[in-house]
């Protein structure tokens, strides 16, 4: 019997003056895969500490992203838990 997991990776990145400010990652698994994780890594602090409020705005805007991704693998599972 052939099992499959589904899984979303998101990237993005928060930049000012097309300087890389932060990098963004999040992974979405469907319920037996594992946990889901977010992660954000600050490339320059110098120019975070100056922007602090965009930065903040641009990870939340990706948390959404992670977010819609999270509802919908949540809704493929149940769609194929459905059909089954």
């Amino acid at each position: 019997m052939l099992e499959t997991t589904k899984s979303i990776t998101l990237t993005g990145k928060s930049t000012v003056n097309n300087q890389v400010v932060a990098n963004f990652t999040a992974n979405v698994y469907n319920d037996d895969a594992g946990s889901d994780s977010f992660n954000t890594f600050i490339a320059n602090k110098e120019l975070y500490d100056a922007n602090k409020k965009i930065v903040r705005k641009d990870s939340q805007d990706f948390q959404n992203l992670m977010y819609e991704a999270q509802d919908e693998i949540s809704n493929s599972a149940k769609t194929s838990t459905e059909t089954e």
